[in-house]
């Protein structure tokens, strides 16, 4: 069992044309993926649209994901969700189809203190075998693992790792001070890439890397040493225009978009998500078209 690692892509869910979750097409992208250099898939996720998806979906999405990467690859696998029961099935689930490990946002909506935070990964660790990594996003969530609460977890080995989506370059530099070497810690947010790789993250969670995941093994490869290769420096300026307009237009419903350039018709999204307009879809090719140093 590969543990997860490197360039990770938190993988979008496609669906077929009546809104079904599309095995199939989520087996062939994430060998695809796999072929092109990603080591870890982490399904069911933020990008995956976790919060919209039934559990019987993220099992099935964990399953492709695990049975597309065929041993090449780690499956990190989402398994948040509002009840605790889901939460313990989903993570017997994952095990059962070979995953790697699981990831987990913490609560949501309704404010959690340290303490409830705390209580929330040690039931995740107990309910099943496989190692957790915590998730925080707390500009989504309104929640947030606080230093002293991962502190916690790490001590008493609840949490295997943690993902870290705020963007910002001071708290991911806080995780390496006072975790690196405890913990495996992954930037996200596509705009640090080459930071979080120069900084000395163990891995990054990317979105857009559905989608070029070439351009950011370019990255991860280009990065790793002081000073970052020319083809790591174009790809990562290529990539923030690119997730410039991608925010500006709708977000998974955009990636969804230019995945379909490349191929996979995951069909758009659910609702509340919109899918985009002409306008908006002609707009985002014309960025992916100016964009260089992607393929």
């Amino acid at each position: 069992m590969r543990m997860p690692g490197g360039m990770t892509v938190a993988t979008l869910t496609p669906y077929d044309g009546e809104g079904r979750v599309d095995e199939g097409a989520a087996r062939e992208h994430a060998a695809w993926l796999v072929e092109a250099g990603i080591r870890t898939l982490a399904p069911a996720g933020t990008t995956g649209e976790s919060v919209y998806l039934e559990a019987e979906e993220k099992r099935r999405l964990i399953r492709a994901a695990v049975e597309g990467a065929r041993g090449r690859a780690a499956v990190i696998a989402g398994i948040w969700a509002l009840r605790p029961a889901e939460i313990r099935d989903l993570h017997a689930a994952a095990a059962d189809a070979g995953a790697s490990a699981v990831f987990l946002t913490t609560p949501i909506y309704y404010p959690a203190t340290d303490d409830a935070v705390v209580a929330f990964y040690e039931f995740a660790r107990a309910a099943g075998p496989l190692p957790v990594y915590a998730y925080h996003i707390p500009q989504y969530a309104a929640n947030e693992v606080s230093l002293a609460a991962l502190e916690r977890l790490t001590a008493a080995g609840t949490v295997a790792g943690i993902k870290d989506s705020t963007g910002k370059v001071e708290r991911l530099q806080a995780l390496l001070d006072r975790f690196r070497g405890r913990l495996a810690i992954f930037g996200a947010s596509d705009a640090m890439a080459l930071k979080a790789r120069q900084m000395g993250a163990d891995g990054f969670i990317s979105a857009l890397a559905n989608i070029f995941p070439g351009a950011f093994m370019r990255i991860w490869e280009g990065g790793k040493d002081g000073t970052p290769s020319p083809a790591a420096v174009a790809a990562q300026a290529s990539v923030d225009q690119l997730r410039a307009a991608v925010k500006g237009y709708g977000g998974i419903a955009a990636l969804k978009h230019l995945l379909g350039r490349r191929g996979f018709a995951f069909h758009g999204t659910r609702l509340p998500f919109q899918d985009l307009d002409s306008a908006a879809r002609a707009e985002l090719d014309r960025v992916m078209d100016r964009s260089g140093d992607l393929e």
